[in-house]
């Protein structure tokens, strides 16, 4: 019964982490420093005041000791203490070394979709994958595989022939570790490829040879287009999808973003729902938007802006690399009202999508080695920047969305209900979104009137916020006691246990509705 508890707890971590910011947009950071078991007290501690409630921790797999899982101790130290602090954590797990699957060969081309690709790597990363689900059970999510169209994380990235390659190799790492860690708990969260917002496009480049965001999806949904004619497959790959829409140079105007069409930041997203959505349409890999098939969930696990560490000197060794034109953290583009601007704007944008779940500002303290990131909303002398109060007061400012929810749907498709879009109704009735999920044989009662409370007070012709959260409040309080039965139920029937499964599966997903439709009452 532990597992299926578990399980539930990880579906729920990923939909009421820290939900003042809005109904269900969870706002986080993506930084090891807490793994420093001098630093992760104060880290922890600071998170919370910031009302952040997920932190990303990174994990990768070095292929010379294939079953060491990396500063392990380290890790459990910080998971343990995130737990007291009421923290969710997220794992981030890839490969150490770019040609792990590659050989550092270009792939001849081959129609087998299986074709490209050291077999017996992946599946040793899978199987890795999987232990560390095991060695930290209290972790329910996990984003596997990173910047795959980027050389510094699968390379090469081109065939012989210069088609790109990297996006079956990322597949099929992915794929293999989604059924690895789904072996371990079905219902651990599984967010997908974490992709770069840039590339290239040239497959003879003297540096950098990467593919765009656009291209590598259409490369990704291609190949698994063919992987699931010849396996048979009829499981996604993914359960949500990773995207890090980093400005680069960050002087790029924000309502702008990417000029090339192929490369998306945060102001760009619907490039990337589009490429997702004809990469996978007709295949049984969820897609990302408000029609039919779509409610896929998205992350935005990095992004962030640097800011001038000058005045907080003997904090920070060696010299910022990216106080450049190609990295834009000079003048007017590295101060720290800047900074606190451009996270004001992104997070006001993400609060009014309803695709994206996830925003991981990298990082919320400042790496001291130049060289890195300095992107944090703490110098790295702990001191706070402008954007920590910004971040602070969004958290805490209730509904973040000012102007209305704004759906997406592909072009040319009708638009559908999907449990991640909300539709604003005509005059005085209550907006139109997915449906409070009826009471399962059996439950009676208090466990039915539960839900059936939610259903009026969220999407009656009286709803309101006040009732909505009254009711939801309600629900999850319902679902903690199923899950502490669940915990507690050692000896019980094999029909008890259908029941409870049934019951718990139904408020979770009445905990997911409840917040989707929150977020879509306007009073």
């Amino acid at each position: 019964m532990r597992k299926l508890c578990s399980a539930v707890i990880g579906a729920l971590a990923l939909l009421a982490l820290s939900g003042a910011a809005s109904a269900s947009l969870v706002v986080g950071v993506n930084d090891d420093a807490p793994k420093d078991a001098g630093v992760s007290s104060w880290f922890y501690s600071t998170m919370a005041s910031e009302g952040l409630g997920l932190n990303a921790l990174t994990i990768r797999w070095d292929e010379g000791s294939p079953n060491d899982i990396p500063q392990q101790d380290a890790v459990s130290q910080a998971i343990a203490k995130a737990k007291a602090a009421g923290i969710q954590v997220e794992l981030d797990i890839y490969p150490l070394h770019s040609q792990v699957f590659t050989g550092g060969n270009r792939c001849a081309p081959n129609p087998d979709p299986e074709g490209c690709g050291d077999t017996s790597q992946i599946q040793a990363f899978a199987s890795w994958a999987a232990s560390v689900a095991r060695t930290f059970p209290t972790v329910h999510q996990f984003v596997v595989m990173n910047e795959c169209n980027q050389p510094l994380f699968v390379n090469p990235q081109w065939d012989s022939s210069g088609n790109n390659q990297s996006a079956e190799i990322c597949g099929r790492a992915l794929a293999a570790a989604y059924d690895a860690i789904k072996g371990v708990n079905g219902s651990d969260f599984v967010w997908g490829v974490g992709l770069s917002p840039r590339g290239n496009d040239q497959p003879n480049a003297t540096s950098n040879s990467s593919t765009s965001p656009v291209n590598f999806l259409a490369a990704l949904g291609k190949w698994f287009t063919a992987f699931q004619a010849k396996t048979g497959r009829t499981k996604p790959i993914m359960d949500g999808f990773d995207f890090h829409p980093y400005p680069i140079p960050q002087s790029l105007p924000f309502a702008t973003g990417y000029s090339n069409p192929n490369e998306a930041s945060v102001t760009n997203l619907s490039r990337i729902y589009q490429a997702f959505y004809d990469a996978f349409k007709g295949t049984v890999q969820q897609t990302i938007g408000q029609q039919s098939g779509g409610g896929l969930p998205v992350s935005l696990n990095e992004t962030g802006i640097q800011t001038d560490s000058s005045a907080h000197a003997s904090a920070y060794t060696g010299t910022e690399t990216s106080a450049t034109a190609a990295g834009g953290v000079f003048g007017d583009t590295a101060t720290e009202s800047y900074q606190a601007n451009w996270y004001q704007q992104m997070l006001n944008l993400v609060a009014c999508d309803p695709n994206v779940q996830v925003v991981n500002i990298f990082h919320l303290i400042d790496e001291s080695a130049l060289a890195g990131w300095q992107s944090g909303l703490y110098y790295a002398d702990q001191s706070p920047k402008q954007a920590a109060q910004v971040v602070q007061a969004f958290t805490s400012g209730g509904e973040a969305c000012q102007g209305g929810m704004k759906p997406w749907t592909p072009a040319g498709v009708t638009a559908a209900t999907t449990t991640t879009t909300t539709t604003a109704a005509k005059g005085p009735t209550a907006p139109k979104g997915p449906t409070v999920p009826a009471a399962p044989k059996g439950c009676v009662a208090a466990c039915a009137a539960t839900l059936k409370s939610e259903g009026t007070a969220c999407t009656g012709a009286k709803a309101t916020k006040k009732a909505c959260t009254t009711a939801l409040a309600a629900t999850e309080k319902q679902l903690a006691s199923l899950l502490k039965a669940s915990a507690q139920a050692k000896h019980i029937t094999k029909q008890a246990k259908v029941q409870l499964a049934a019951e718990i599966a139904t408020f979770q997903k009445a905990v997911t509705v409840g917040k989707t439709l929150l977020k879509s009452l306007k009073k």
